[in-house]
């Protein structure tokens, strides 16, 4: 019985801390800096990336051909009124 449970409790630890990892975020915009071979995509607006890149670094932004927006929430059906 002892090993039964020794086993099940292994298992349920397992389920439990070893599922998937979640993937790395991809951001929408990406800084290149040609002098120094670097890009460094970690940007969600244009904003944020050109006062990185232009803050002395001499770079540029762009948008990150990796990033795909989110799909649309599925719109919800109006509510059908009895009528009456």
């Amino acid at each position: 019985m002892r090993i039964v449970l020794g086993v099940l409790g292994a298992a349920l630890a397992v389920m439990a801390f070893g599922g998937s990892a979640s993937a790395a975020p991809v951001y929408r915009y990406c800084a290149s800096y040609e002098e120094r071979g670097d890009i460094t995509c970690a940007y969600d607006t244009f904003e944020q990336c050109l006062a990185t890149a232009r803050g002395g670094a001499g770079g540029m932004c762009s948008e990150n051909p990796a990033w795909r927006p989110e799909p649309a929430a599925p719109a919800r059906p109006k509510a059908k009124r009895k009528s009456g």
